[in-house]
């Protein structure tokens, strides 16, 4: 029973985003129209409202006051072909048939919203800057697979919505260099999961296709507050020249109150009952760590007939701290088929990696003061290894482009920019597998699972079937809109 609640509990609750709201991991893509159209590729420049996330510092440079309003319509698309497996729960004379499985996608694909608002102003004062601002952070919210799917012993769906809140504030000297610092407040009003697990109790039992006593495992919860902050700074040595510093500094964690359930697919098996101290109970705590981040870029600015910057930055994350998820049942027991077991305190490992990403942009005025236009590109390593590959978040390199404008009338700007995020394609064969079936009530337990009386012969030494074996496609796109008026 461990092993279904950590995984449900757990790989649900990381869901889409958190409070470093950089790419990869548990992100997706950049915030901000106008930052978005230079691939991300923000912290030198970072001179809109959204520098309270990219470089607050550069809040300072902003002058007058300016609202800010957005959104960001994705398409995320993520696929999974499992590889052919024997299926050993329906051996005939000790043969096994082979079984290949269709290919799978989100079935969420479509994602209308993903709002910002923000305000920044210096309050009549030459060298300071300060923001407020309210946005979802940007990421995959809603998948979905179907439960008959090869990767239903992975995950069914799950669905998550972030908001972050923050205030921020800055200071230069003149033009030559300036500091700042946001302060943020993450509010998690819904994250919620399920996938399915096998809930055989009998011993050598395998059944790594389908079972007869599946179960569909889920949890809801939530987390109101978490806090976070963002150092950020700028120097500008000499004119066509700008460095900009920025990084989430604080290591921290969200914490959820979700609630676990287990319904039987075949409701013949009867309901599943969750104790504490002999009383029904089903709440539990999910510990997640979140990365810490640091960001790095260098800006040219080119003066002229028709002005234009180009930037180069590096964004390093520490994934590497999120090497497991935590579930804390404070005591909970689980009745099934039988069998009563006490659930503790769990840890599932993920063996995330720490990440780099290199990202090239700028922007070119087509029309000084009216047009602008903007691109850029972006590569970023893997965040989990490919034995640890999930349909819970697309793991591998990414790659992608983006492309973008800005019209100006009077004090008005509309921005739009379009971002393509491709994940180079991921294979894991079976022998490589390393997600393996939730079967919580089985008799083949640790530490080495060679029991021969009761693990099945075809996988000692594992706890059961690898069910994460195949390969894994994502392509993301995103098109983002922002409304800018300056006073």
């Amino acid at each position: 029973m461990r092993r279904l609640v950590a995984l449900t509990t757990l790989a649900g609750a990381v869901a889409v985003n958190g409070t470093a709201l950089a790419d990869g991991g548990y992100y997706g893509g950049a915030l901000d129209a106008r930052a978005a159209g230079r691939a991300g590729a923000f912290v030198a420049r970072a001179d809109d409202p959204m520098a309270v996330h990219y470089n607050p510092a550069g809040l300072a440079t902003i002058g007058g006051t300016v609202f800010m309003v957005g959104n960001r319509f994705s398409h995320n698309g993520y696929s999974y072909t499992r590889a052919s497996t024997l299926d050993w729960g329906n051996a005939a004379g000790g043969v096994a048939p082979m079984v290949t499985f269709d290919p799978v996608s989100n079935e969420k694909a479509a994602q209308p919203l993903e709002p910002l608002i923000a305000i920044a102003s210096n309050l009549g004062l030459r060298d300071f800057g300060f923001a407020l601002a309210a946005f979802a952070a940007p990421g995959a919210s809603n998948l979905s697979f179907p439960e008959d799917g090869g990767q239903r012993y992975m995950m069914l769906k799950r669905e998550a919505i972030f908001l972050n809140y923050t205030a921020s504030a800055a200071w230069k000297f003149r033009d030559l260099f300036g500091i700042g610092a946001t302060l943020e407040w993450i509010a998690v009003p819904k994250l919620d999961y399920s996938l399915m697990i096998d809930g055989s109790p009998f011993a050598m039992d395998a059944h790594p296709v389908s079972s007869p006593f599946d179960m569909r495992a889920s949890t809801s919860g939530a987390d109101w507050f978490t806090f976070n902050a963002i150092l950020g700074a700028w120097v500008r040595p000499v004119p066509f020249l700008q460095i900009g510093l920025a990084g989430q500094v604080i290591p921290t964690s969200i914490e959820t109150k979700s609630t676990l359930t287990v319904t039987p697919v075949d409701p013949s098996l009867g309901e599943i009952e969750i104790t504490r101290d002999g009383l029904p109970a089903n709440d539990v705590n999910v510990i997640l760590p979140l990365p810490m981040m640091a960001r790095g870029g260098v800006r040219y600015i080119g003066l002229g007939t028709h002005p234009f910057d180009i930037e180069v930055d590096v964004e390093y994350e520490t994934w590497s701290r999120v090497n497991q998820f935590t579930v804390d049942t404070h005591g909970l027991s689980a009745y099934l088929l039988g069998s009563d077991t006490p659930l503790g305190r769990i840890a599932i490992a993920k063996h995330w990696r720490d990440t780099l990403a290199v990202k090239l942009g700028g922007d070119v005025s087509v029309i000084p003061g009216v047009l602008a236009l903007r691109g850029g590109a972006f590569y970023e390593t893997a965040v989990a290894d490919p034995a640890y590959s999930n349909v819970d978040f697309p793991g591998g390199r990414m790659v992608g482009g983006a492309a973008g404008a800005s019209y100006v009338s009077g004090h008005w700007e509309v921005a739009v920019a379009y971002q393509l995020r491709h994940m180079l394609g991921v294979s894991v064969t079976e022998p490589e597998a390393r997600v393996y079936q939730q079967v919580p009530a089985s008799a083949c337990q640790g530490p080495g699972y060679n029991d021969p009386t009761a693990c099945n012969p075809n996988y000692l030494g594992q706890p059961s079937p690898a069910i994460n074996a195949g390969s894994y496609t994502a392509t993301f796109h995103h098109l983002s809109l922002a409304l800018l008026y300056r006073m």
